[in-house]
């Protein structure tokens, strides 16, 4: 005789069984929902073998320029709040550059992770993405790997 809660975890079980199936781990999801991109930036956050879809490495790009601006803006507001003779930088712009300071070294590894998958999609060895280094030119490096499109030799990267 099952109970409710054996039921509710067969259900949870079924659940992550059919999502396995209908996204394999290695294979990339194209046309990602923000949901699906973002979950799975986190979920393989050091995982730097498969392949990324343009939209899973947008969807994280975007999460994190978002971000960005925010902390900015707060860092901008928490300034010009105190007054003129408060001393630079104010406690509450230090404490949002602490935060998100904080954020950027947690999203630093997922961050190579998908930009390494994105280009195993483009059929492009993951070493490529030291080219992101580059002083001036690396961001706008990194946006060129964003938009290669995918290669059907891609598939050479993925696991099992």
């Amino acid at each position: 005789m099952s109970t409710d809660a054996d039921d509710f975890a067969q259900d949870a079980v079924d659940a992550a069984e059919i999502a396995a199936a209908k996204h394999p781990s290695d294979h990339p999801i194209y046309r990602a929902t923000p949901q699906e991109g973002l979950a799975r930036f986190f979920a393989k956050y050091a995982v730097f073998h498969g392949r990324a879809s343009r939209s899973e490495f947008w969807w994280a790009w975007a999460l994190n320029i978002v971000v960005f601006f925010v902390a900015g803006i707060g860092v901008e507001m928490a300034t010009s709040l105190a007054g003129p003779h408060e001393p630079r930088p104010t406690p509450g712009s230090t404490v949002i550059g602490v935060v998100f300071l904080l954020y950027a070294l947690a999203v630093l590894v997922p961050s190579v992770a998908v930009l390494v998958r994105r280009l195993h999609d483009a059929n492009l060895s993951g070493w490529w993405w030291l080219l992101t280094l580059v002083p001036f030119a690396g961001p706008v490096i990194g946006v060129i790997f964003g938009i290669l499109p995918k290669q059907g030799y891609g598939k050479r990267f993925d696991r099992g």
